[in-house]
């Protein structure tokens, strides 16, 4: 018996001290179940319309083009009318989605981006203060989310967040909403909008388990950034990003909870994609 008793507190012993190391399990999103409805008046189109002001990078070079395949009548049995045309477009131009693998080599390309972080409870963080944009050059902070949280709540894990700066309402004024009218080198060392600072971008992945963030300005990243601090974080962490979000001032005076939906093109091996993006209000 006390042979049985000292292997017992042998075991014990072996056990509180040679105890693996506790290891962190990361974010858990818990799934949410969805009951969307699409009606005429319940949809807030967040999607700028493409066409030849559509917003491109600088350095992006040439822009949105359509070309006019056809346009006109045929008449074989029966006499009828055709339209049909092709289009250029850089990948990240106008309101478009960056997949993981647009800052980081071994992650999601934009055909490989799952649905739960296209589609989700999305939460509207409004950073207008007295019909004021966000400032100019501004890095958006944790005390900013914090201070939405202190009057809406605690978002939920697994939020699809965009972050309202006021900058969508000058989009096609390019020098308001960029902070420039150059292109090229000269245009990208002249950026002037606001953008989320890493230190934010860090904590929303770690303590809030974003499913995805998207902004009204042409960057996640603020103008001035030369090392896109929270491109990187956010792609590392394998959550896409929505940029030039549209009309969320629409969503804002709409005062309710909503469901994003947001579907890029599917272009295999693809850094990013335009991108359409609805707010459906619950």
């Amino acid at each position: 018996m006390k042979f049985v008793y000292l292997l017992l507190i042998s075991a014990f012993i072996s056990l509180t001290t040679c105890q693996k190391p506790r290891i962190l399990q990361g974010c858990r999103r818990k799934p949410d179940i969805l009951n969307i409805k699409i009606r005429k008046n319940n949809v807030v189109d967040l999607t700028h319309v493409m066409d030849e002001r559509t917003f491109v990078w600088p350095t992006d070079g040439k822009g949105y083009e359509m070309f006019t395949l056809f346009k006109g009548f045929i008449t074989a049995t029966v006499r009828f009318f055709l339209q049909s045309y092709s289009f250029f477009t850089p990948e990240h131009a106008g309101t478009h989605m960056d997949a993981p693998s647009h800052f980081y080599e071994d992650k999601s390309h934009i055909d490989e981006v799952g649905f739960e972080s296209m589609i989700g409870r999305g939460v509207l963080i409004n950073l207008m203060k007295n019909n004021t944009r966000y400032g100019k050059d501004g890095r958006i902070t944790i005390d900013d989310i914090l201070a939405w949280e202190k009057i809406h709540g605690r978002m939920r894990s697994g939020s699809i967040v965009l972050l309202y700066t006021g900058y969508s309402d000058y989009y096609y004024d390019r020098l308001v909403y960029m902070g420039t009218n150059l292109t090229g080198v000269e245009g990208e060392a002249n950026l002037h909008f606001p953008g989320l600072h890493e230190d934010t971008t860090e904590w929303l992945v770690n303590n809030r388990c974003i499913a995805a963030i998207g902004i009204d300005t042409p960057s996640i990243d603020y103008g001035q950034s030369k090392n896109y601090p929270s491109h990187r974080i956010l792609c590392k962490s394998g959550i896409p990003i929505f940029e030039n979000v549209a009309n969320l001032k629409n969503l804002a005076d709409a005062g309710r909870s909503f469901t994003v939906i947001a579907l890029p093109l599917k272009l295999k091996g693809g850094s990013g994609s335009p991108v359409r993006i609805i707010a459906a209000l619950n």
